[in-house]
């Protein structure tokens, strides 16, 4: 089966003062119709870059996308034109921003923020959008829609914030839905609700879902496939039970081994990556991740490794992978998590 959108050799960078900040460097990923794909890593890692690559939303200047393609249904969405670009965002692929109360537009209430897209891109009337808000309104779990479709954001719990801009972005049936950090500063029982909501849709609608978070319980409830970044790259790829219970690369195991347990008792318990990312003003030639590496030798630093095919599903990037590596102690991953 094709893959429902491509991302091949992505390049994304940023002009600045002190130089250019190469963000996304050979990026390759693909999605697959209603599955959903959760890309992975630190602050700073790409993650966001990349998704908003996808739609076009990188500001242009600084932001500049240099090489690749990003195809969707056989267009190279880098070549098509900003007017044809924009039938695409919110009809074709919605997404989902970090921060709700910066995203939604406070001037507007909700209901005409539904309403636009509505408009826009399926030619409804102004009756039938209204109708259609408070339905969307209803299927995101917003009581009393009728009246809060006339309400402003400031009028709606952080809660209810998230849920409406869920709504934004699937009141066009998109094919995609780019979720970028959904459940961010949401308390624990809101970011589970929000969650399940997500996979309710996805089931009803068959929406494919790019997922961009730090949270990788999150990523245990929501994704079947995970996309490790680090360093502007993509240095694992696999299934969700690939990715926490046979972790390859040594980043992928520094995030496992940093997550916190059920069973942990201290604060002790808990392992960080030492070391800080690094600079993408300058960086590096080989591994990212080679000065932050407990088993890092010098080709590590001087040259990048080749992907190796773990399976048919899970590859990596990594010379611990060459058979002529050392052989390297991998700590049995303690983690717990639910297969979807």
């Amino acid at each position: 089966m094709k893959p429902l959108l491509e991302i091949n050799n992505l390049h994304v960078s940023f002009n600045t003062y002190n130089g250019e900040v190469q963000a996304v460097r050979g990026v390759n990923l693909h999605l697959n119709k209603g599955e959903a794909l959760a890309i992975v890593g630190e602050s700073g890692s790409g993650k966001s870059v990349t998704a908003q690559s996808l739609v076009r939303l990188i500001p242009s200047p600084p932001g500049l996308i240099k090489q690749g393609e990003v195809l969707f249904d056989g267009r190279d969405l880098t070549q098509v034109s900003e007017k044809e670009m924009f039938k695409i965002r919110g009809s074709e692929i919605g997404m989902i921003f970090q921060d709700p109360m910066t995203s939604l537009n406070p001037t507007m209430t909700v209901g005409k923020q539904i309403m636009e897209g509505l408009m826009w891109h399926q030619g409804y009337g102004k009756a039938q959008a209204l109708q259609k808000a408070v339905d969307m309104l209803r299927l995101v779990g917003i009581p009393n829609p009728e009246k809060r479709v006339h309400q402003y954001p400031h009028q709606y719990s952080g809660g209810m914030r998230q849920r409406a801009m869920i709504a934004i972005a699937l009141a066009c049936n998109p094919k995609i839905l780019i979720a970028d950090e959904p459940t961010t500063a949401l308390d624990v029982t809101i970011q589970a609700q929000i969650l399940e909501l997500m996979k309710e849709l996805q089931e009803k609608m068959e929406t494919a879902i790019i997922l961009i978070t730090h949270d990788l319980g999150v990523v245990a409830e929501m994704a079947q496939r995970v996309a490790v970044m680090y360093g502007g790259k993509v240095v694992e790829t696999g299934t969700v039970e690939d990715i926490f219970y046979r972790p390859r690369h040594p980043y992928t195991w520094g995030l496992i081994q940093s997550m916190p347990r059920l069973d942990q008792k201290r604060e002790e318990d808990l392992i960080p990556i030492p070391g800080s990312p690094p600079d993408l003003l300058d960086p590096p030639k080989g591994c990212p991740f080679a000065d932050r590496c407990p088993h890092a030798m010098q080709i590590c630093h001087e040259e990048m490794p080749e992907w190796t095919n773990v399976s048919d599903v899970h590859r990596v990037t990594c010379w611990l992978e060459h058979p002529d590596a050392p052989p390297v102690e991998r700590e049995e991953p303690r983690v717990n998590i639910v297969s979807r």
